[in-house]
């Protein structure tokens, strides 16, 4: 799916002596330093609620997505230009297909143009609707394999079009059509999300319990990174997790994508994970974590045949990987794991990015605190696990920029490991398991002041008290959707 849109206002009104050189955040994007001019994957269709528009966020400046009524995605400045307030605090009007500013009813087309000023006479309106300072910057956007990608930048997006590596199917090469996403926000910034995913020697002892244990650790064998100049970095490594030894190479697409393709020693099992990694504003990034097949496509995928599946997972962007050849059928554990709902894979992703979260946030405090000229100056790297970091340190120095000054550090782990920020307010498969929560809830409670007025009878007391365990489960879930905790010392 792909919405061009040639103008930076809408045509209609556009003109060389009203149009701006740059409209709303392309002027702010203009004027920061260096950054690859590519494609940008700022949500996932999978996760975004096509009624609600969302706000979303690239390289400090705010947008705000939604579907119109031809199933198209938009994505604009997050300011309506009366007063800016967020436009992502409105709503989609479906009779008239447009975007509506929740503080004074101003609204927009798809094209970012203005159609109604309610507060204006039929004449000042007639004059103003004509007027570029009316209007909200709207973008081209492509959605592939499930990410909205928005073309944000000030040039024309021909200036990339023989460029692959700026395509979305580029970046998402290997990931299969109707792969499931995970979204969230992180308290930490996208250089050090780069660190993070690239790096396999972490495993074990950030993700103990989880991906691995502890005594998974081993020298990890890796080659000297190979730089693909603008393009990114390749990586190869062998180390251990699960109890298996594992052999792996590792992709960084850049800017914003890490994809690992990898075999265990005398197992069958493969290894495959592709990873968006975003810079959304200092000190936080977004990660867009690519999973097992949508509920809704697994029946497709089984009449499809395991062995055809397999291939398609097994799509590479770099041919050396194709020796790693198909992936096998699926396991017991991960059939099991395909009958799961969307909203309880949710959950135990959270709760593995909560288990590094805490020590990468300070972290990077710490580092950028000690100013040191080059990050990597600061660190102490002697393992040869440590080399995709040097490597990736150098990417970042010749060809992009680290956003700053950093906010101050969070004080509290309720505000740190915030999850319903982080994750559940912007995902429409979270929020329709709250809003069950919240239905259940009442039945329960219907129920249980039905049992307290029959207490006379065994069989109410007896269901009264599973009513109280039943509140007492549902509080225990929704509890996860809105913060948790995670403390290593206790694992």
């Amino acid at each position: 799916m792909f919405r061009p849109l040639p103008h930076r206002v809408p045509a209609a009104i556009s003109s060389a002596a009203s149009a701006p050189a740059f409209t709303g955040n392309q002027a702010a994007l203009a004027a920061a330093p260096q950054f690859p001019h590519t494609w940008v994957p700022l949500a996932t269709t999978y996760e975004l609620d096509p009624d609600r528009p969302t706000p979303v966020s690239f390289l400090g400046q705010r947008y705000v997505a939604y579907r119109n009524n031809d199933g198209e995605w938009v994505v604009m400045d997050d300011a309506c230009p009366h007063r800016l307030a967020p436009l992502s605090e409105g709503r989609v009007d479906r009779e008239t297909d447009r975007i509506e500013c929740a503080y004074h009813g101003w609204s927009f087309d798809s094209s970012g143009q203005c159609a109604r000023i309610p507060q204006a006479t039929d004449a000042v309106a007639a004059a103003s609707l004509q007027s570029t300072r009316a209007c909200v910057a709207s973008y081209p956007t492509r959605v592939e394999k499930s990410v909205l990608f928005a073309w944000l930048w000030p040039e024309d997006l021909l200036t990339v079009v023989a460029d692959p590596a700026a395509q979305p199917e580029t970046m998402l090469a290997g990931v299969d059509l109707d792969t499931s996403t995970y979204t969230r926000d992180l308290p930490y910034g996208w250089d050090t999300l780069l660190e993070n995913i690239v790096d396999p020697s972490h495993i074990p002892f950030a993700h103990h319990g989880l991906q691995g244990k502890r005594t998974d650790a081993i020298a990890i064998n890796m080659s000297a990174p190979e730089s693909l100049g603008a393009a990114g970095l390749l990586f190869e490594f062998g180390d251990r997790t699960m109890g298996m030894r594992r052999s792996s190479i590792g992709e960084f697409r850049a800017p914003f994508v890490v994809a690992y393709n990898g075999s265990f020693e005398g197992s069958p099992k493969m290894f495959n994970l592709t990873v968006v990694c975003l810079p959304t504003a200092p000190g936080w990034s977004r990660t867009i974590i690519f999973g097992g097949i949508k509920p809704e496509a697994r029946v497709a995928h089984a009449k499809a045949g395991d062995a055809e599946v397999a291939r398609q997972r097994s799509r590479l962007s770099v041919p050396a990987l194709q020796k790693l050849g198909p992936k096998p059928k699926p396991s017991l554990f991960a059939k099991i794991f395909s009958l799961l709902p969307t909203w309880a894979i949710h959950l135990g992703s959270n709760r593995f990015l909560d288990s590094d979260l805490a020590f990468l946030h300070f972290q990077e405090q710490t580092l950028r605190q000690r100013g040191a000229p080059k990050p990597a100056s600061a660190y102490f790297m002697p393992a040869p696990s440590d080399r995709v970091i040097v490597a990736l340190r150098r990417w970042l120095e010749q060809y992009a920029h680290v956003l700053g000054p950093l906010p101050p550090p969070i004080q509290t782990r309720a505000a740190l490991f915030d999850r319903w920020t982080q994750h559940t307010a912007h995902c429409r498969h979270c929020q329709t398991a709250v809003a069950g929560i919240a239905r259940w809830r009442k039945r329960l409670n219907v129920g249980l002041v039905l049992c307290l007025a029959a207490a006379s009878h065994w069989a109410a007391r007896l269901l009264g008290v599973a009513c109280l365990g039943g509140l007492g489960l549902l509080g225990l879930v929704e509890q996860q959707f809105r913060v948790s905790d995670y403390k290593h010392y206790q694992t």
